[in-house]
């Protein structure tokens, strides 16, 4: 028997050997673990916003008394993180309730030639725990794209698509409309699906796509927020969708959670369409009381930020105008070498002239020294640390009592300063 951190031990070991075998390999994964898929799904795609998305409407659900599965990715400090039960990550015990049977399996699919990635594990180890425990819904975060994407085997009741944006070019396209279609993959027949505010060439793509399928179509639009006041720590919004929602606090910083915000709403609507009970004060309190990590988080006079991807920044810059502008900032930054974009490196410059680069702590990363001469090309004022620990010293000394330090990049970045700062992770 497998302790829960062999378990993960396992999962992360399939990263060497694993190949993503379009959904075959998690169906078999599934299929040998004997599980359903019973459960009600809510699938979620998108660039941006789908986590703290798929985390509202997790909590809003948990309001109104449901039992709630999510799942998402990446983890930030521990890889329980990415499958909760009711808010709570998923405990020891249950990792070695679903994770023996998972591991197992992987092992009778390696005999026959098939090595699964530790994506598919995670999925078929959230899938498998959702059944398990009986969960009312499952919130179902996509990792990448849609279309291929192992979570891409689930028929959910309700599907969305947050925010679309320039990232994973690679394998999603190279404009906004390829990866709006890649995307669009998780809209299935007969399936609603919700889209948060986009151009007029990803709504076209939506809409194509959604009428192939016979599945319901809701094009959010700016024009249903009637009054937004912000603040550094939330939003208090009214919409008009198809029901009129006055005053809803939102609990996560930044004017684009306020569109997210606004995807939750339109699903609760749909959701209520169809039966589910959720009443206006569950969905009052759950939009009040999410909690998301390392998105617009505030440690002290520290702001911590997953910012990896130009839209990303794009929404830190706006809330560093909204509500820091007379601040003395510093930026304490690190990322992946295959997430940064030439336009990042002007917006990171934007932020704060003092910057102190850091390595995440992954193969992936950009050496903080090779960053750092990127930011000074671009007018920077950036120097490597050596380690994270130096470089969170050396930025809050740069910025004294009375400036802030704004820690933003990759989510390996943010995960490693969080544990820096003593954040518990549940």
């Amino acid at each position: 028997m497998l302790t829960a951190q062999q378990v993960i031990d396992a999962i992360h070991g399939s990263y060497q050997t694993g190949s993503k075998n379009g959904h075959r390999n998690v169906l078999a994964l599934l299929e040998a673990m004997g599980v359903t898929m019973k459960t009600p799904y809510i699938h979620v795609a998108g660039t941006n916003g789908k986590g703290s998305t798929c985390a509202m409407l997790a909590s809003v659900l948990k309001a109104s008394g449901y039992k709630v599965g999510l799942y998402t990715s990446p983890f930030l400090q521990h890889y329980q993180e990415r499958i909760r039960l009711n808010g709570v990550p998923l405990t020891d015990n249950l990792m070695v309730k679903y994770g023996n049977p998972l591991v197992a399996a992987a092992k009778t699919l390696e005999a026959a030639g098939d090595f699964v990635t530790p994506f598919e594990m995670g999925t078929a180890l959230a899938l498998a725990a959702f059944d398990g425990e009986d969960c009312d819904f499952a919130v179902i975060e996509v990792g990448m794209g849609g279309r291929l994407d192992p979570t891409n085997i689930i028929n959910p009741v309700a599907c969305a698509i947050t925010a679309i944006g320039l990232d994973h070019m690679g394998f999603l396209g190279d404009t906004l409309e390829e990866i709006a279609g890649e995307k669009a993959g998780i809209i299935k027949q007969n399936v609603p699906v919700v889209c948060y505010p986009a151009q007029e060439s990803v709504r076209r793509v939506f809409a194509e796509v959604a009428a192939a399928k016979n599945a319901s179509l809701t094009q959010l639009d700016e024009s249903a927020i009637l009054r937004a006041e912000g603040d550094m720590y939330g939003s208090t919004v009214s919409y008009q969708l198809g029901e009129n929602w006055q005053n809803m606090r939102i609990n996560l910083p930044g004017q684009y959670q306020q569109r997210n915000a606004m995807t939750v709403l339109a699903l609760v609507e749909e959701l209520r369409r169809q039966g589910h009970a959720i009443p206006e004060e569950a969905v009052r309190k759950g939009l009040a009381e999410t909690v998301w990590p390392a998105r617009l988080e505030w440690s002290g006079n520290v702001l911590i930020d997953g910012a990896h991807n130009p839209q990303g920044v794009d929404a830190l810059v706006q809330y560093v105008d909204a509500y820091l502008a007379d601040r003395r900032r510093v930026l304490l930054t690190g990322v992946l070498a295959d997430k940064l974009q030439p336009e990042m490196l002007g917006q990171m410059v934007y932020i704060a002239r003092d910057i102190v680069t850091v390595t995440p702590d992954t193969p992936r990363a950009m050496p903080a020294v090779e960053y750092a001469s990127h930011l000074n090309a671009c007018g920077g004022h950036a120097t490597a640390a050596a380690s994270l620990s130096e470089g969170l010293r050396r930025a809050l000394d740069l910025a004294g009592t009375d400036g802030v330090v704004i820690a933003a990049g990759s989510l390996y970045f943010a995960g490693a300063l969080r544990t820096e700062l003593n954040l518990a992770w549940k």
